[in-house]
């Protein structure tokens, strides 16, 4: 099951990476710092398809990922996988990075929302 995932988060990350960007002459990431002791981070969703950012800790993070490996949920499972190919994705993004209008990102430790220049 663990090759599974980092297969399924690689194939993610990759699409996610692949994605077409937008111009960055017309948007910009809109960047909001997380408070003291927290980060941006990717979440897996609880109930339905999907995922969430959020500033959070670490170690509210392996709770989360931990509670839906340990649910055996496909789906929740899934969520893990994509979460982290975001998580990754996101490692290269900047505040002058191009995006695509309305796209969410882990921007360094804050959240960025890509608006309209």
């Amino acid at each position: 099951m663990g090759r599974f995932l980092v297969a399924l988060a690689l194939v993610l990350g990759t699409a996610v990476l692949s994605a077409p960007s937008a111009h960055a002459s017309a948007t910009r990431w809109d960047v909001v710092p997380c408070s003291a002791g927290s980060q941006a981070l990717w979440l897996p969703r609880v109930a339905g398809f999907g995922t969430d950012l959020s500033c959070t800790t670490e170690e509210a993070r392996s709770a989360a990922v931990k509670a839906a490996v340990d649910s055996g949920s496909p789906t929740r499972m899934m969520n893990v996988a994509i979460a982290f190919g975001q998580q990754l994705a996101d490692k290269s993004l900047t505040a002058s990075s191009p995006c695509v209008l309305g796209a969410k990102g882990a921007v360094g430790e804050a959240i960025g929302t890509c608006v309209a220049a």
